[in-house]
């Protein structure tokens, strides 16, 4: 997977592995805009430049084997990657192909991932990333899940 430069669009390798105990003392609200500790008893993965300690996004999810899916809990890119002074594009959508690709590896044609987005970002999710309604909570699965691992997975 990769994020690109803004501007510039260079490709910049990236890996997602998780959360070490260590990294919860550099994930702070300021930056993540939650208090990842509450995660901790959760699956917590982090997105860093390969060969760098930076941690550009974080994503917490539960694994609901009985209904196979995959809940995204929380999902934050570090707070200087948003808006119009990013200099990193493609975090997001890296973080969420990743768990599709989780969701697949588990669950094979049954696959999905779901999510409760706050309401500002509702439509973004659905129009940037092609989620789909289901009352409270947005999800991907089938064609829309493959769609996005298409997208932003290189490997």
């Amino acid at each position: 997977m990769y994020v690109t430069r803004v501007p510039g669009g260079d490709k910049i390798p990236v890996s997602i592995v998780l959360v070490e105990e260590s990294d919860y003392r550099k994930i702070t609200k300021k930056r993540y805009f939650f208090n990842w500790k509450i995660e901790k008893s959760y699956t917590v993965y982090k997105l860093e430049i390969r060969d760098q300690k930076e941690i550009l996004g974080l994503v917490s999810i539960d694994i609901i084997d009985k209904e196979q899916r995959i809940e995204i809990r929380l999902l934050a890119v570090a707070k200087e990657q948003l808006g119009k002074d990013k200099t990193l594009d493609r975090i997001a959508g890296s973080l969420f192909a990743f768990i599709a690709k989780l969701a697949v590896k588990k669950y094979g044609a049954f696959a999905a991932v779901s999510l409760r987005p706050k309401t500002v970002l509702r439509q973004y999710y659905m129009q940037k990333y092609g989620f789909e309604q289901a009352g409270n909570s947005l999800f991907l699965e089938g064609k829309s899940l493959l769609s996005i691992i298409k997208i932003y997975n290189d490997e």
